[in-house]
């Protein structure tokens, strides 16, 4: 399923300010450092991935096997269905059949509206990513099925080659896999004990609607280390394809309390959308923090991005 960004270079400063990048299993270089892939299927169908076009956010590649395949169906199905739970990730599901094969394969993942898969002619982008072959399957010699993350760089952070057809890595494990690799080590972003950001409020409701929208809980989607709830499955999708555009300004701290150097927590009702960036401020016994910003918003903004720069530096 490809993704696209809009806003690419807001997406991409948080994904690096967020990244723990950890140990890869060989060494990146090895990799291509660009390469395009033409879609067969799906709305995408004749359209390429180009990895040089999707800097600034994860890319996870899904090199699924040779021939028929069950497990390959199911795995694909799953990262389907779940995508939007993890923001920022554009999924990349790749087979090496022709596009007549694929075409009737993609059609048992969803038999009402085909999936975007891609073609990798002679399984020639898992040899550059040296995705071990020498499988036999259905009497022939393929590539086991791997995912490759690469992170907003386009450098590979993680991998895992199944042992065997049915060894697949799960979307569960991909979710805390991506938790692992995007949450802060300076703590910066404003969460519950349960990793809640926002007070569980809808970030996109802030853009799209003007209004403080409470979120469900059976909607979520993780971005940055930072758990969203969302109050419709359109807002939850539009997060997932630019979680950028709507996470909220420093953390989700309150956007004064971070001009003058604090951190302070904030109520989640009370917030101000300014050229598409949401601030969220505090309410309580120390005041207001929204009718002081609004005494001088563009000095408080300049404070505010300079004491944060330092704050999430730490």
């Amino acid at each position: 399923m490809a993704v696209n960004f809009p806003n690419r270079i807001l997406a991409f400063i948080l994904f690096i300010a967020c990244a723990i990048l950890l140990p890869t299993t060989r060494v990146a270089a090895e990799n291509p450092s660009d390469f395009s892939l033409k879609a067969v299927t799906g709305p995408e169908k004749g359209k390429e991935f180009k990895l040089s076009e999707a800097r600034g956010h994860f890319v996870a590649l899904h090199f699924l096997l040779k021939t028929e395949c069950p497990f390959c169906i199911k795995h694909t199905r799953s990262y389907l269905e779940n995508a939007d739970k993890v923001a920022g990730v554009q999924h990349v599901f790749i087979k090496p059949d022709t596009e007549e094969e694929i075409t009737a394969w993609a059609g048992k993942v969803d038999p009402k509206s085909l999936p975007v898969i891609y073609r990798d002619p002679d399984a020639g982008l898992a040899d550059q990513f040296a995705i071990t072959g020498g499988y036999s399957f259905h009497k022939q010699s393929v590539h086991y099925p791997a995912l490759v993350i690469l992170d907003p760089t386009g450098k590979e952070v993680f991998r895992y080659i199944g042992k065997s057809n049915t060894d697949r890595y799960s979307f569960e494990n991909f979710e805390k896999k991506m938790n692992e690799l995007t949450t802060p080590k300076d703590g910066s972003q404003n969460v519950d004990k349960e990793g809640i950001a926002i007070g569980g409020y809808d970030p996109v409701s802030y853009l799209k609607a003007g209004t403080a929208t409470k979120g469900e809980e059976k909607l979520t989607s993780s971005f940055c280390g930072a758990k969203y709830q969302f109050a419709t499955e359109e807002n939850r999708a539009m997060f997932a394809e630019n979680p950028g555009k709507y996470v909220p300004a420093y953390g989700g701290w309150c956007a004064t309390g971070v001009a003058h150097g604090v951190k302070k927590q904030i109520d989640p009702t009370l917030f101000k959308v300014t050229d598409g960036r949401t601030y969220l401020f505090y309410k309580g016994e120390e005041g207001n923090g929204k009718d002081f910003w609004l005494k001088d918003e563009a000095g408080e903004r300049r404070k505010a991005d300079a004491e944060w720069e330092k704050m999430s530096s730490k």
